[in-house]
């Protein structure tokens, strides 16, 4: 007993030593966002502020392409030292898997979760010419003209699929889903500014610019509650009140067998990095809420959270292809 114990104690100061070292290198984050999206942006800055935080360059690296599993799987097979590190979607983890025959990796065997960073909740989006203010008017809208409404996606499984169909379901609407590629956030714009599609669910910054024009116009957030930056905009569950918000977070994840010690030194510098006012302003300003949650409330969230979109899957129809 007395060598086990010796040897517990000596492997506890490994640990914390770990920690308290790391990192004495340059940290590669890869991330499988395109670049210039909302997540991209929180990601490069969250980076920034790991760099003057950590003294260590933490280096951004996008590596696009399949939903993010092209990047999650290249993580997948690094070493678990701290030195390599995902920022993805909740699409890539909890979406994708229920849609894709196979991703190529299993959230919960092959990464370690060490924080939820930020959440980017969908809002929901009309054309103006439809002539609603409100969700309550869009829902009497699309039950009167059922399978008349269009809204877009960048494809099928997307967060915005999801969010869709799962409205649908909650609310007994009929609506038609146009998928686009993953690449094609500017041409679901145009097509809903010009009344090809009726509804979206966009991110705020992908619309932003749209808003100013007039023929578009945000109905409410969905979101469990209302959202600071936009107290006034009701969130769509209040129309809805059975609606499940399909999870929009980016988040970071190491390899399976990261260090404990290495997880709370990042998620803590994470959530050091949310507190300073101007990286909030600024995240707020592009429709995004800081979250910094702990890699144990990561992982009880992604059980939580694949259960759901397992169950509006089964819904919805949706199965792995």
């Amino acid at each position: 007993m007395r060598i086990s114990s010796v040897g517990a104690l000596l492997l506890a100061t490994v640990i914390s030593a770990q920690g308290q070292t790391y990192p004495d290198r340059p940290v590669r984050i890869v991330s499988g966002l395109l670049t210039g999206t909302s997540g991209d942006i929180a990601g490069r800055m969250l980076a920034d502020k790991l760099t003057a935080q950590m003294r260590q360059p933490f280096i951004f690296e996008n590596r696009p392409g399949a939903n993010g599993q092209i990047a999650a799987k290249a993580l997948k097979l690094q070493s678990p030292e701290g030195y390599n590190l995902l920022f993805t979607a909740s699409s890539t983890m909890v979406t994708a898997p229920l849609t894709a025959a196979s991703v190529g990796f299993d959230v919960f065997t092959d990464f370690a979760p060490i924080t939820q960073a930020v959440a980017a909740p969908l809002y929901l989006l009309v054309n103006s010419e439809l002539g609603v203010s409100t969700v309550q008017e869009l829902l009497q809208y699309a039950k009167q003209n059922p399978g008349k409404l269009n809204y877009g996606s960048v494809g099928r499984g997307s967060v915005f699929h999801f969010q869709g169909d799962a409205m649908k379901v909650a609310a007994g609407i009929d609506m038609v889903h146009v998928p686009y590629a993953a690449s094609s956030m500017s041409n679901i714009v145009a097509d809903l500014l010009a009344n090809r599609l009726q509804v979206f669910f966009p991110a705020y910054p992908a619309v932003r610019s749209a808003l100013s024009t007039g023929k578009v116009k945000l109905l409410g957030v969905f979101a469990e509650q209302r959202l600071q930056q936009h107290p006034d905009l009701p969130t769509v569950k209040e129309a809805i009140p059975g609606l499940t918000i399909v999870p929009s977070w980016f988040g970071l994840f190491g390899p399976i067998g990261l260090n404990d010690s290495v997880i709370k030194r990042i998620e803590l510098e994470v959530r050091i990095a949310l507190r300073d006012p101007e990286l909030v302003r600024k995240l707020e300003e592009g429709g995004m809420v800081p979250l910094g949650s702990s890699a144990t409330e990561m992982t009880s969230q992604l059980a939580r959270q694949m259960n759901e979109m397992k169950r509006v899957a089964d819904q919805i129809g949706i199965r792995p292809e």
